[in-house]
């Protein structure tokens, strides 16, 4: 009897099998990071704030830290974010979207040997958010409370579409050159057009100083080995030194000095790749008041010591 029964349901399911789930809007995306994340952990494509991820089994909560605007993707499995007592999940192909400098953690929920988690994050630069935002100001009205640092966002067609554009360019210098940089900026306008990030274009609207924040951004990376604080750089914007912090932050996504600090790590690992000259000459020569503190903050920000930074041109 029970054979008999067995017989029946597959027999009902051959006669009438059950739908192919249509394809996602990343699915192509996946597949990409699929054939380039070989090895387990993360790895950098491009720069290093183009970072893919595979893991093939679960794991604990891990700290990490945004600079800015900062793209996540889960494109097979699940993960969570904690943001101090603040928890979400973030199902595959959604967007996970922080929206300024923050410290979180995050933990892969699901990954087998057989489906591995995969995924990717793309971090935006200050001057390309600011550039965005800045153009986009006109787009919301003013803000009811302080912009969420952390939104969830379905992904449209568009949006993947340019995250595949992005991954495409990887192979090829030129492309990397010439188109990565569109795609980059096209993902970003799309997520700072959606109604999640309404409050954000908003908070830039509010005077007319984004602008100088602009300028200002562009005298960091002029002077960036010269001894730089908020009071300073405040002056020169002609602004008190709290509404330039505010300002800076709702502009850039990012504090002054840590934009100061991130400038320098950026300029120094060009230098590294470009002329071989010592780590600790370098660091100092980008403005690090040591060699040491060089090293560990070049460490966090790109995940290996000056020494190695060739590697993450592989």
């Amino acid at each position: 009897m029970a054979t008999t029964l067995t017989n029946l349901r597959q027999l009902r399911r051959d006669l009438h099998p059950e739908p192919t789930p249509a394809p996602g809007p990343l699915d192509r995306v996946r597949d990409l990071v699929l054939s380039l994340a070989k090895d387990e952990g993360h790895l950098a494509l491009l720069f290093p704030d183009l970072c893919i991820y595979r893991f093939s089994q679960p794991t604990s909560f891990r700290k990490a830290a945004t600079f800015g605007v900062t793209l996540g993707v889960p494109l097979q499995g699940a993960k969570r974010i904690r943001l101090g007592d603040y928890q979400i999940t973030v199902e595959q192909q959604r967007l996970l979207v922080i929206t300024r400098e923050r410290q979180y953690e995050s933990a892969i929920l699901q990954a087998t040997p057989e489906e591995p988690y995969v995924g990717l994050s793309l971090c935006f630069s200050p001057e390309r958010v600011a550039r965005a935002l800045i153009t986009l100001a006109e787009a919301g009205g003013a803000p009811q409370s302080e912009p969420a640092c952390t939104f969830v966002t379905d992904c449209d067609e568009h949006i993947a579409s340019a995250l595949e554009r992005l991954l495409l360019t990887h192979n090829d210098p030129l492309d990397r050159k010439l188109l990565a940089p569109l795609a980059i900026d096209e993902i970003l306008f799309r997520l700072l057009r959606s109604e999640a990030a309404t409050a954000i274009r908003a908070a830039v609207g509010m005077t007319g100083d984004a602008q100088r924040i602009l300028e200002s951004m562009q005298l960091i990376r002029d002077q960036h080995a010269e001894k730089l604080s908020v009071e300073g750089l405040a002056r020169k914007a002609g602004m008190s030194v709290s509404h330039y912090a505010h300002r800076f932050r709702a502009v850039a996504r990012v504090s002054p000095m840590r934009y100061v600090r991130e400038v320098r790590l950026d300029l120094a690992r060009n230098l590294l790749l470009a002329s071989g000259a010592r780590a600790g000459e370098v660091g100092l020569t980008v403005g690090f008041e040591s060699p040491a503190h060089f090293a560990r903050e070049f460490k966090r920000r790109f995940g290996v010591p000056p020494s190695r930074s060739a590697a993450l041109e592989g």
